[in-house]
């Protein structure tokens, strides 16, 4: 009876990493002040970061309408390939995308082509116009979270813990490093995987094929997680075969019909760069090498077909399908630091998979997120630096960019060459202890525990701490660039 009294007057915990570690989700979703808070963190992040990626990806989207206007769709990528970012760099590039990609982006950049015709002046000169085609990323951004809602409304969870898995995947760091940071594309291909891990636990195979299909276009990638999760259902060979092509469908289609055009440009991009990727790490086996990606995939993939997944246990082992199959890649190849976005929503998932382990979630995911964002700073310094993002965007406006006065190039450059290996290490080694701990904590053959079921077993103070580290982490080359 006391016990019971002492609930209803507090019905929430105090804050505190080491408080009270049961949060009743069921009763509370996140408050007015934390999503204030998130959105303030993210508007910032999405008015003063921009890679020059996202220019010539926008460059290459509007030339579409260039090459329907003068009746040279066939030729989109040689014309493509040619064109350089507008004043932004004189940089040309590659065209990799598919070109359901680029009639995707093209659809929305339709009011940014128009300015350009009316005033002859490029989008990368007006601020207004550069926050426009950031926005693209906000549209999937919001449909991952409608998926996560779905997924959690198919789980049986409370809306209140489905909101809480919102807040994870909104505030993880791998999510402000790809999409608020870089400003890449392949959150496109976070809300196409979701939506077919939707479909896949609702076990609509059409559903679940298709989506894939959309999310392979983006990256090719998203089969590292339909493969797993297509081997937990079917091991039949042909079925298997089958299902993958359907997959890759739509990227295959685009390749064929664009493949004159493609196969005449001066540069060209295929998966022959992303393969040497997946061969960027190796193993010393006692003189002969492996791929370090090949063997951790290759267990991945094992592992989901000898499985013999029951009903209860699906959840779990969806969730420990997404996190080994990624998990694999950015552990065991070479990568891009945008292209960890993929990986932002295994913290969400989990809150609504193991809800018991929520606070070892919220602490390992947060700790995996920081490690891969320092490897990706020391790693591609360029790529957060003035002279390559922040000057094109409201930070670049506060205070021009000059290469002397550039600090986080000069910071880095003042540390020598194995100062930068030996810190690399130690973070890529946070990285592979916290993704191996997640994978341990999430194994499906645990699913009968009773951390499945329940509330979220986290105290505030450490939902509060996992925010600040991220907004510190995410914050930090904005800061170093205004104040250096």
């Amino acid at each position: 009876m006391t016990a019971a009294k002492n609930q209803k007057r507090h019905p929430l915990p105090r804050l505190g990493v080491f408080g009270q570690p049961e949060l009743p989700a069921t009763q509370a979703a996140p408050g007015r002040v934390r999503w204030a808070a998130l959105t303030v963190l993210l508007a910032v992040c999405l008015v003063c970061y921009n890679y020059t990626d996202l220019p010539l990806i926008v460059r290459h989207s509007i030339s579409f309408w260039d090459a329907l206007r003068t009746g040279r769709l066939n030729q989109f990528y040689q014309l493509a390939t040619a064109l350089p970012i507008g004043q932004a760099t004189g940089q040309t590039g590659e065209v990799p995308y598919d070109i359901w990609v680029y009639v995707l982006l093209a659809v929305w950049n339709l009011p940014v082509y128009l300015w350009e015709l009316a005033t002859g002046l490029t989008f990368e000169t007006n601020l207004i116009a550069m926050v426009w085609v950031r926005l693209a990323g906000m549209l999937p951004f919001v449909g991952a979270n409608w998926a996560i809602l779905g997924i959690a409304r198919q789980l049986g969870r409370p809306k209140e813990q489905g909101l809480w898995a919102c807040w994870g995947f909104s505030t993880s760091l791998f999510l402000l490093n790809g999409l608020f940071c870089i400003g890449q594309i392949d959150i496109f291909n976070v809300f196409f995987t979701l939506m077919g891990l939707w479909a896949w636990l609702k076990k609509d195979e059409r559903g679940f094929i298709g989506w894939f299909a959309l999310a392979v276009t983006f990256k090719m990638f998203a089969l590292m997680v339909f493969l797993p999760l297509l081997l937990l259902e079917e091991k039949r060979l042909w079925r298997i075969a089958g299902a993958s092509a359907g997959a890759c469908s739509l990227s295959l289609l685009s390749k064929l019909l664009f493949l004159r055009d493609k196969m005449n440009t001066p540069t060209q991009f295929d998966e022959r760069r992303f393969i040497r990727f997946l061969f960027g790490r190796n193993l010393d086996l006692g003189g002969a090498t492996i791929s370090a990606f090949v063997l951790l995939f290759g267990a991945t993939v094992l592992v989901c077909w000898l499985s013999r997944m029951d009903e209860q246990a699906r959840p779990a082992w969806a969730l420990w399908a997404v996190l080994a199959g990624y998990g694999s890649f950015f552990i065991g190849a070479a990568a891009y630091p945008y292209w960890a976005v993929v990986l932002a929503p295994c913290a969400a998932l989990a809150l609504l998979v193991w809800p018991g382990y929520a606070k070892q979630t919220v602490l390992l995911e947060a700790a995996a997120g920081a490690a891969y964002f320092g490897c990706s700073v020391l790693t591609y310094t360029a790529v957060y630096s003035g002279e390559m993002n922040l000057r094109w965007m409201l930070a670049g406006r506060l205070k021009p960019w000059s290469r002397e006065g550039d600090a986080l190039v000069n910071l880095l450059g003042r540390l020598s060459e194995g100062a930068l290996q030996n810190t690399d290490a130690l973070l890529m080694a946070v990285l592979v202890l916290a993704v191996g701990g997640m994978l341990v904590l999430y194994a499906p053959w645990r699913a009968s525990r009773p951390q499945r079921e329940g509330s979220l077993a986290v105290d505030g103070g450490t939902l509060w701490a996992r925010f600040a580290l991220s907004a510190a982490v995410a914050l930090a080359p904005l800061l170093l660039y205004l104040v250096g």
